[in-house]
């Protein structure tokens, strides 16, 4: 009866601590653009936003010596959550983006190469660390401009069991993404 009870109470104490693996949502991006304004009313035309990540479903792991790897994996549209934010980015930064591509003084195309999370629960400083890393192409008439972004972070969280409590990281690099790109856009 003792070792049933010590079989029992050993298999509720792993499988409560052990990490619960769920797909990482993204909210959508919310109205947060600070940065400048544009000084004259510039037309954009935003053709395409690209995902370009081999395995686009996995954007992290877990940092662990262990042989087993754990993956941080999302089911969310990359892409298209990109290319909401950035429209919504846009207009709030003064832009008008209600034109097609003959119209605009500057047409945008978005790539998005790479997106990586690390959580090591041994660090005792910043234990997760993302970035994510994005190439825009500018036409602006017969200039093309080619820019690549990497909005990088770090921060330290409670030890944590559930990929859930990535989010709110995840979101952060997302939203200071789309606001340097904006930015950057201001000044062309």
């Amino acid at each position: 009866m003792k070792y049933l009870f010590f079989v029992a109470m050993t298999l509720l104490i792993f499988s409560g601590c052990t990490y619960k693996n769920e797909a990482l949502s993204l909210e959508s991006y919310k109205a947060e653009y600070k940065g400048p304004l544009t000084r004259d009313q510039k037309i954009v035309y935003l053709r395409t936003v690209k995902d370009l990540r081999a395995k686009k479903n996995i954007i992290g792991y877990v940092d662990q010596k262990s042989g087993s790897a754990i993956n941080f994996y999302s089911n969310e549209n990359f892409a298209e959550k990109y290319t909401e934010g950035l429209g919504y980015a846009l207009n709030l930064a003064g832009f008008n983006t209600n034109a097609d591509t003959n119209e605009a003084n500057l047409v945008v195309e978005v790539a998005i190469k790479d997106i990586e999370l690390v959580y090591n629960d041994k660090n005792f400083d910043a234990n997760l660390k993302g970035e994510i890393e994005i190439e825009v192409v500018v036409r602006k008439g017969d200039e093309v401009i080619t820019q690549n972004f990497r909005q990088k972070g770090s921060k330290w969280i409670a030890p944590s069991y559930n990929s859930k409590d990535l989010e709110p990281f995840l979101y952060s690099l997302f939203t200071d993404s789309i606001d340097q790109i904006v930015t950057r856009l201001t000044r062309m």
